[in-house]
């Protein structure tokens, strides 16, 4: 006898957003988190969400007045690692404050008949005679039966990491598989100087943003390996730019996910969303939206799995694999590659990308030539390293056979081992973000 159709582990925005999605499918779901309700996403503050993902995911737009809603902007920008070479994008973002966000996802959520429930935390999973899972077991001894189970732990991936089955990977993330995200909140010492924009120097995975006090702004770094590893790149960025001078508010400590999403996200009676499936996007390591790319389409795969109160098995759940893996699964795969590639370079080949559209460009500039052939005239011209060309086209390769490798994922389970067996032999070539790290024992 189950007690719900789907449990969901975790309350953040992946689990709120897809118990939204599911309930008003006529889904019976039921959300759990480890946190007390008023906790819950405490930890940041700020975050950055786009108008075009509000329209994507069918939510009305957050405007003056919400409770979350703090500014919004109309552009970002990005600029090579000698600061140079300003590429300005048009991207109409919101500001808002995390925390509030959730609410208001799950008092949606809660209206379309999802429940939740929390400081209840998951111990383990439960399997009915047939051995397939079935629901979980609460570290207070509660049993929640239920046929299907979501992880959306978060990194931690507390439900992925106790299946024991061939489709699934239950690897820990771990600090080599993810950015340490080191925010400063302060406030700028010159009144004359505002920060109403988004502005990037990737190759220090650096950043200034607007946060929620007048005069104030957010000065961010993302980096592998450590909180000690990311202050001290946040000390490198610093000194390489000349930020505005400031006084410090106060600190915020967060992490992604930057690594490849696990090769199957379902088996019986499982489903694996959000930072817990690693899906986050390579060039900024936002995982909001890309998750929830992966969880509107399975929505209805789920729903439709679940009718006339059938089980939901992997073959009934594998289009959940296929939608996401040969389209935004595809597209990051190859990005990912190029990325490792193209961070493995000096402050001046970094910067004669930027001077040359190569990669990093604004949308009405116009470039021309190859990427190839523009990189070579900078070889033969001694303005970029023979060693970064090497390493560009060699990821832009494996990139590309990524990517054509995605789109041939399996239909059905039959032929997935295969398929892994390859996938697994090309992301060995990739490497990893962390394998460019030199000065860590510094």
């Amino acid at each position: 006898m189950y007690n719900y159709d789907v449990v969901i582990v975790g309350a953040g925005t992946a689990g709120t957003y897809f118990a939204l999605l599911l309930a008003k499918r006529g889904v019976k779901v039921l959300v759990i988190d480890k946190d007390a309700e008023k906790d819950l996403a405490k930890r940041l503050d700020i975050f950055h969400f786009t108008s075009e993902s509000f329209a994507e995911f069918n939510l009305e737009e957050s405007k003056e007045g919400d409770p979350e809603f703090v500014s919004k902007f109309s552009y970002c920008y990005s600029r090579s690692a000698l600061d140079n070479y300003e590429k300005k994008n048009f991207l109409e973002v919101h500001v808002m404050h995390l925390p509030l966000f959730i609410k208001r996802l799950r008092n949606l959520a809660i209206k379309e008949g999802a429940k939740f429930q929390f400081e209840t935390t998951f111990a383990d999973l439960i399997y009915d005679k047939d051995n397939r899972i079935s629901g979980i077991k609460t570290s207070k001894d509660e049993e929640i039966r239920s046929r299907l189970v979501v992880d959306a732990s978060g990194i931690p991936s507390v439900v992925r990491r106790k299946v024991s089955d061939p489709y699934i990977e239950n690897w820990p993330i771990g600090p080599r598989d993810k950015f340490y995200v080191f925010l400063k909140y302060v406030l700028l010492d010159d009144p004359k100087i505002t920060i109403d924009r988004s502005i990037s120097w990737p190759y220090y995975k650096g950043w200034i943003a607007p946060q929620q006090s007048k005069g104030g702004a957010i000065v961010g770094v993302g980096a592998n390996l450590s909180t000690d590893y990311a202050r001290k790149c946040m000390k490198k960025f610093e000194d390489s730019i000349p930020l505005p001078k400031y006084t410090l508010q106060y600190e915020e400590w967060g992490a992604t996910p930057y690594t490849r999403p696990p090769f199957s996200f379902v088996t019986d009676g499982f489903l694996v969303i959000g930072d817990a499936a690693c899906l986050t996007k390579p060039m900024n390591g936002e995982g909001i939206t890309s998750a929830w790319v992966q969880s509107t389409p399975a929505a209805d795969v789920v729903a439709y799995a679940l009718k006339d109160n059938k089980y939901p098995t992997k073959e009934a759940l594998w289009k959940i694999n296929y939608l996401y893996q040969t389209k935004e699964g595809a597209e990051f795969a190859g990005l990912r590659a190029l990325l490792v590639g193209a961070v493995a370079m000096s402050k001046e080949d970094n910067d004669y990308l930027y001077a040359n559209g190569i990669i990093f460009k604004s949308d009405d500039e116009e470039v021309k030539g190859s990427v190839a052939g523009n990189l070579i005239k900078g070889v033969l011209k001694r303005k970029f390293s023979y060693s970064a060309l090497s390493k560009l086209l060699k990821a832009s390769n494996t990139g590309t056979k990524l990517t054509i490798h995605y789109k041939r994922y399996p239909l059905t389970p039959e032929g997935y081992f295969k398929w892994k067996k390859k996938a697994l032999s090309l992301w060995e070539k990739v490497g990893s973000m962390a394998d460019n790290i030199t000065d860590a024992e510094e």
